[in-house]
């Protein structure tokens, strides 16, 4: 038996997508990936109602985790529901709604202990890296990878909000200390994560500019509550209407220097994107002068997870679609991630009427 799946078969920087993903049809024999017969005794499998694609995906198939294990199903952002449970499964039953996270979290070390899961000691399950991911019919979960969808939001909503909305709230909250009053300013403001992030730093009270590269983009961001938008790449210091807080910096590198410039004495900017491989330079004493606080951010907790589950199910929140596809079409999804055009996210739907 065999399974609808895409597949990143090798590690290529040159190639693009339509090269490198793969994509098998249910009873296609050629596929290298095994159909999930059993279950390690943590393990559950999973149903895949929907998958996000995000930029990780990009890098992750262009070779930028050199501990990837190839040939790998991408995807590390999907919902679904719970098919099989392994033996000493505790948290889930067959039937149950669940999300990922990026990886299973030991939950026993002291950083798991205080709930702060993105800094596990012990990861393991990388999906679509070390693990086969979303982009599939099915995935293999460890259970400590997976929270509850407990308000049943719809999959092609729930698949993605680990990896946007949750992800902003750790970097706008938990490392920003963004509350009400906050002046905070949001690089690449109309992607996935960007634009999730408009919507939780406004639900904080706090005062919204936000930065995209092309004037078209505007709208959407005044539709999901900015106060205040800024067109264009560089020199934007020089556009905002005053300093701010808070940097939420989506793209990395190209935008670095200048948002640096947008911080009032005492700010802090925390990088969550970097759409690039390139490195930025920085004058220590700007930061000691002005006393700049620069943090790194990653994923998110699992209490992080629910907490914007419940934003959505309460309407505090919404969920950004940009466009629903198969996955036959995973790489022209990723190809129109990479040329920057879309706003929110692509989910892809694998076929739910293939027999399994």
């Amino acid at each position: 038996s065999v399974m609808e799946c895409v597949v990143n078969h090798e590690k290529h920087k040159g190639k693009p997508a339509n090269e490198l993903l793969q994509y098998y049809k249910a009873d296609d024999q050629s596929n290298p990936i095994p159909f999930p017969t059993s279950l390690d005794s943590r393990e559950v499998l999973v149903k895949v109602g929907a998958c996000g694609i995000c930029y990780r995906d990009i890098i992750d198939r262009k070779g930028g985790y050199p501990f990837a294990i190839l040939p790998v199903v991408p995807g590390h952002e999907f919902s679904g529901e719970i098919l099989r449970v392994g033996e000493d499964v505790s948290k889930f039953k067959a039937g149950d709604r669940v999300v990922n996270q990026h990886f299973a979290s030991c939950q026993q070390c002291a950083s798991c202990q205080k709930g702060d899961h993105p800094n596990c000691s012990a990861p393991s399950h990388f999906y679509g890296v070390t693990q086969n991911g979303g982009y599939s019919q099915l995935v293999v979960c460890h259970e400590n990878s997976l929270v509850r969808n407990k308000h049943g939001i719809p999959d092609e909503q729930a698949c993605f909000l680990m990896c946007t909305a949750a992800v902003a709230l750790r970097g706008l909250r938990h490392h920003g200390k963004v509350s009400h009053g906050s002046r905070v300013l949001i690089t690449g403001a109309t992607g996935g994560v960007g634009v999730h992030a408009v919507q939780i730093a406004k639900a904080l009270g706090a005062y919204v500019i936000a930065l995209t590269s092309k004037e078209s983009k505007v709208d959407i961001l005044k539709k999901y509550g900015a106060d205040e938008i800024v067109v264009g790449t560089q020199n934007f210091d020089k556009q905002i209407s005053q300093p701010v807080d808070v940097v939420l910096e989506l793209v990395g590198t190209p935008t670095i220097p200048f948002s640096l410039r947008c911080l009032s004495s005492g700010g802090r900017m925390v990088i969550i994107g970097n759409i690039t491989i390139e490195k930025f330079s920085l004058n220590p004493g700007y930061l000691i002068t002005r006393e700049i606080t620069i943090s790194g951010s990653k994923g998110a907790s699992n209490g992080e997870l629910e907490e914007v589950m419940d934003m959505v199910a309460s309407r505090k929140l919404i969920p950004v679609i940009c466009d629903r596809l198969p996955l036959r079409d995973a790489a022209d999804g990723q190809k129109r991630l990479e040329m920057g055009t879309i706003s929110g996210r692509i989910v892809l739907i694998p076929d739910s009427k293939s027999r399994l």
